[in-house]
């Protein structure tokens, strides 16, 4: 008697192949997967407690005389005038060289 061919398709992978029929009825029962073990638990932690802030140190050096810093920027200039009934100052800025006129609010001497 001859062998009965059928096309097996449970391969995994790009294709199929032709078993004889027996190899299909005996095939065993895929195994049930392992079960994963559980993840060991973290140990436990104490609280950190917050570091203290170190409070923000200003390191501005005295300006030489006639020379303005910027409040805003913090750049410095060198005043060419000042007319305080408008309430200005024209100031030549040393790090572009170039010269504006700023109110006097805007400026410091610290």
């Amino acid at each position: 008697m001859a062998k009965r061919w059928v096309l097996d398709t449970d391969t995994k992978g790009t294709g199929a192949r032709m078993v004889p029929l027996e190899d299909t009825l005996k095939k065993p029962e895929p195994q049930a997967p392992a079960p994963k073990p559980l993840p060991a638990k973290p140990p436990l932690r104490r609280p950190v407690e917050p570091k203290p802030k170190r409070q923000v140190e200003r390191r501005s050096t005295p300006l030489p005389a006639g020379h303005v810093r910027k409040k805003s920027t913090g750049e410095i200039g060198k005043v060419k005038a000042m007319d305080s009934r408008a309430g200005t100052i024209t100031v030549t800025w040393l790090h572009g060289g170039q010269t504006s006129t700023v109110p006097i609010s805007s400026v410091t001497r610290k």
